[in-house]
């Protein structure tokens, strides 16, 4: 799928959105590569990792040192079915990751 980068979309007008996994050089280390996903649907905006560790430490819990810290965009996909997944998979992907049909 051929599209524009997630990262140039308002991350509200990306739900409901049909998405592609990027498959390019800088991709290649990525988890949605190694496992195949191809292509999804934008569920809903997801928390950032900085805004999980956030949660996690007024929760009481203690962050390993090295968690990312950037606030760096991210959004729930309902990946589609591959085959290393069958049924597909919800997973948080940041938005450097995903290119919108």
């Amino acid at each position: 799928m051929d599209g524009t980068p997630a990262e140039d979309v308002p991350v509200q007008e990306l739900v409901g959105k049909r998405v592609a996994f990027r498959t390019d050089e800088d991709h290649e280390t990525c988890w949605h590569q190694r496992v195949g996903l191809v292509t999804g649907k934008v569920l809903r905006p997801a928390r950032t990792l900085a805004q999980k560790a956030d949660m996690l430490r007024a929760d009481g819990v203690e962050v390993p040192a090295g968690f990312p810290t950037e606030d760096v965009p991210r959004v729930w996909v309902a990946a589609d079915a591959c085959a290393s997944m069958p049924n597909g998979c919800e997973t948080a992907v940041e938005l450097g990751c995903l290119l919108v049909g």
